[in-house]
């Protein structure tokens, strides 16, 4: 009698089969631990925007490679009598580009360098020639600048991070010369978690 199309014996191999596949699975996923899958993804909440003015500035980025990403910000003002002078944007979206310098421990972080574009809407005032009577106008504006800062990762993928730069209006669809030249500061400390 064939021993090898024998059922006992034929389910026998199949059993050591599936066990000696199961083991190897197994051994697959534990050289490969979760935490060694690198997020490509975060999202961030900017704390001092919400604090000072108040306003919302949410932020998602997208990693590249290791020492770059693009991503983009959209802040909206809640401070709607604009009382605290920071900022006179009631929207705003920048779409930027971010390079990662000295870093060897983490994907993504450490010292950073930040060149940004943003489409605005928002107030200015006016003033007659004798600076006595003014009054607020809208305006839609384009702006560019740059920022560097530093940002911080823990072993939860959170991320904390801060950065100060500046920016220029070059073009405002009200005819204000001293308006488009304007130059504006950007802080920022935010919270992030990365996915």
């Amino acid at each position: 009698m064939n021993t090898f199309l024998n059922p006992s014996s034929f389910r026998k191999k199949i059993l050591y089969v599936f066990v000696f596949s199961s083991v190897c699975l197994l051994q697959a996923q534990k050289s490969q631990p979760l935490d060694s899958i690198q997020p490509k993804h975060e999202v961030r909440l900017d704390i001092f925007q919400l604090i000072v003015l108040p306003g919302i500035d949410v932020s998602y980025e997208n990693y590249i490679d290791e020492l770059s990403s693009w991503g983009i910000s959209a802040f909206l003002n809640l401070d709607s009598f604009y009382l605290e002078g920071y900022r006179f944007e009631r929207f705003e979206i920048s779409p930027y580009y971010r390079l990662y310098f000295w870093n060897i421990k983490d994907n993504n972080a450490g010292f950073f360098v930040q060149p940004f574009f943003s489409l605005t809407k928002g107030i200015y005032d006016t003033y007659d020639q004798n600076y006595q009577n003014y009054n607020e106008e809208d305006f839609f504006g384009l702006s560019g600048g740059a920022l560097i800062g530093q940002k911080w990762v823990n072993k939860k993928n959170y991320t904390f991070e801060i950065h100060a730069g500046v920016g220029r209006y070059f073009a405002f669809d009200k005819g204000n010369a001293y308006q488009e030249g304007t130059a504006y500061p950007r802080i920022n400390f935010s919270i992030g978690k990365r996915f």
